[in-house]
């Protein structure tokens, strides 16, 4: 009998690279990064020149297939759609323009675009849409001329973004103006014009001044949902109010004001099933001073970041950074406003800037006139280990950012992990997707292609037995009805130990009364010679398993009873055999000395057999003799037999005459018949 157990247990834990179709970012001036290969690669193919608001879309395996400014559409190569001009967004809209996919149909895609205004923002032109489908142009899209520029609010703010919605067959589009939410929803039915509104605090103010460039201030700002779907951030990079110019002449003034008096960063939970927006929650306040712009939630979905300004108010110049911090607040806090850490903050160039979550799992941080990119390169962690690098990413040759980084369907960043474990050869691996993901269907590779058809499974747990020791891919891709992300991990599935063929049950007469002594001493080097393996013998298989209180070898070991089981630890670095291995105590026939010669010289003066008095402590011998005549009789009390008469006729207590005699052996076991036989005394 042997059992398998595994030695060392590695749990893995592979995190996905999210969906391939934010593989490519256009943005700034002509900028862009490429993420195809897992890692952030600048790419200068970009013909975006735009000062904030840019969104690009590739499909499922991470090849372009257009973008645009909110203005402009450029196709996947790089050059204009046909009617892709005359967008209603604008370049300096925060969130110029989102791109949504048409669920069921690969080739349409809704363009949501929001203007600005930035003398007076009543001027903008608010929520339009069109529609891209990627079938006309000989295959490289253009705009839909039936459905460009279709009005939705006469006015928003410079607010989008998007999510898949809870049962996974379509996606909500949400924008913000004043205290009002309007959540979209598109499903493989289109685009449903009558939105789904919410009020929520704060209300923000459209500030009806006569002063230019003061009334946009209020509108920007990120609005970024969790790629889970519950949870919303929303950015207001100043709360001003009408009042707050009261008396001011100098339009210096008036701008500065507008900047320094700070805006508000609020949480809200949403429910992807209705579109509702509810239970606002204050992290900061105008009160605290700062101008929130760019936000986004860490890839596992724990922790918020933003992007804050602190700006003084100046009668000479409009903008006046004092300072600017990247903040983190945790989701699972009890508080989660109080949680709030500044992970980071300088004053050394213009702060302000969009976060953007990458298929690296990194937030990119744009500032404005840089030829590189500031980078959260683990926005998982909490506080200063999230670890911000200041231009730490460095774009193409002459290639700038700006304010802006393109937006995307959050669930396109829905990631997930395979739980899984390395494990020894011969037992079954466990695997897991742990996503926030509603699952339509799973494929799992296994990477094995040699164990045949058991290589692929479609159940969310499956099981799999690897075909060979080694180190093995293990890739799953999850699908939901309007996308799929696929995760890897790697198995090591080890060797396990090497052990001999040897016996593994022992016998052994017994020598003492209830107990017999077994020597294990040479049972390591019979069960493995391997180098580098380890033998070791316990009582408890529980000992073995654990590796502690193995039994001491250069000992005989006891056995009181019958039958015994120990348990051999047969391990290498990685794996052990737990063996059973079983004592078996037996009685074994006795050893009769059958002549005896009672001459006092210390050799065979009695009557001698081995093996009775330990091992049959009820026994009885009885001497005969030829005539059948008993002369005397002794059990585990008395002394070995001398060639004396103790009774019968001939009961003279005096050594009896040279000749053959008998004796009788009773046992008084079960199951063990008595032992006759002849002895000679001399």
């Amino acid at each position: 009998m042997k059992v398998l157990y595994t030695l060392l247990l590695l749990f893995c834990f592979a995190f996905a690279k999210a969906q391939l179709q934010s593989s490519h970012w256009y943005f700034g001036i002509n900028a862009g990064i490429d993420f195809n290969s897992g890692v952030a690669v600048p790419d200068d193919l970009g013909q975006l020149f735009t000062g904030e608001g840019c969104a690009t879309i590739s499909d499922s395996n991470g090849n372009l297939l257009f973008y645009t400014d909110g203005t402009v559409v450029y196709d996947r190569n790089h050059t204009l759609m046909p009617n892709g001009t005359g967008l209603k967004g604008n370049s300096s809209s925060t969130s110029s323009a989102i791109i949504v996919p048409l669920p069921g149909n690969t080739d349409r895609y809704y363009v949501f675009t929001v203007n600005t205004n930035d003398s007076f923002y009543r001027d903008a032109e608010g929520l339009y849409f069109s529609v891209v489908d990627l079938s006309l142009n000989g295959g490289t899209g253009d705009v839909d001329p039936t459905q460009k520029n279709i009005n939705l609010l006469p006015l928003t703010s410079e607010k989008l973004t998007a999510i898949s919605n809870a049962s996974g067959n379509g996606f909500w589009m949400l924008t913000q103006f004043e205290n009002r939410f309007y959540a979209y929803a598109i499903t493989s039915s289109g685009l449903n014009v009558s939105p789904v509104i919410s009020t929520a605090a704060p209300f923000i103010e459209l500030v009806n001044t006569n002063i230019s460039n003061v009334d946009v201030v209020n509108m920007r700002g990120y609005m970024k949902l969790n790629a889970r779907g519950d949870k919303l951030i929303a950015a207001h990079f100043s709360n001003n109010t009408l009042s707050d110019f009261n008396g001011i002449t100098s339009v210096n003034f008036a701008r500065s004001t507008a900047y320094s008096q700070g805006g508000e960063l609020y949480l809200y939970d949403f429910d992807n099933a209705t579109g509702a927006v509810s239970n606002p929650l204050p992290l900061m306040t105008k009160a605290d001073g700062g101008s929130f712009y760019g936000v986004e939630f860490s890839g596992n979905g724990r922790y918020i970041y933003a992007e804050i300004d602190y700006y003084r108010p100046s009668m000479t110049q409009v903008i006046d950074l004092n300072f600017g911090e990247i903040a983190q607040w945790d989701l699972t806090a009890s508080n989660i406003a109080a949680s709030k850490t500044t992970v980071y903050q300088d004053s050394f160039t213009p702060f302000r800037g969009a976060l953007q979550l990458g298929l690296d799992n990194k937030i990119y941080h744009s500032r404005l006139n840089q030829a590189f990119l500031s980078v959260i390169n683990s926005p998982n962690n909490g506080g200063i280990l999230a670890d911000y690098t200041f231009n730490s990413f460095a774009l193409s040759q002459n290639k700038f950012a700006q304010y802006g980084l393109p937006i995307f369907v959050q669930s396109f960043f829905l990631d997930g992990e395979i739980i899984t474990a390395d494990h020894c050869f011969g037992e079954d691996g466990f695997f897991e997707i742990a996503t926030a993901a509603t699952i339509d269907t799973i494929n799992w590779d296994f990477g094995d292609p040699n164990s045949g058809n058991s290589n692929n499974s479609t159940a969310e747990q499956p099981l799999h037995r690897f075909s060979a020791p080694g180190t093995y891919t293990v890739s799953a891709t999850v699908s939901t009805l309007v996308n799929s992300f696929t995760v890897t991990a790697q198995v090591v599935v080890f060797e396990n130990p090497i052990v001999n063929n040897f016996p593994i049950l022992l016998e052994q007469c017994q020598d003492k009364f209830n107990e017999t002594s077994f020597d294990l001493s040479q049972i390591p080097n019979m069960v493995s010679d391997t180098p580098g393996h380890n033998v070791s013998i316990h009582e408890l298989e529980e000992d073995a398993l654990n590796n502690v209180n193995p039994i001491e070898l250069s000992l005989p070991y006891i056995v009181t009873g019958s039958t015994l089981n120990l348990f051999l630890r047969v391990s290498n670095t990685n794996c052990s055999t737990i063996i059973v291995l079983t004592l078996v105590v037996k009685k074994c026939p006795i050893n009769v000395f059958n002549v005896i010669t009672p001459n006092g010289d210390g050799v065979n003066d009695t009557f001698i057999v081995s093996g009775l008095r330990d091992i049959y402590p009820k026994h009885k011998i009885s001497i005969f003799t030829r005539y059948g005549q008993k002369i005397w009789e002794g059990n585990n009390s008395t002394p070995d037999w001398d060639g004396r008469a103790t009774m019968g006729l001939a009961s003279t207590n005096d050594i009896l005459p040279t000749g053959t005699y008998f004796y009788v052996i009773e046992f008084n076991e079960p199951d063990t018949f008595p032992q006759a036989g002849y002895l000679y005394l001399n």
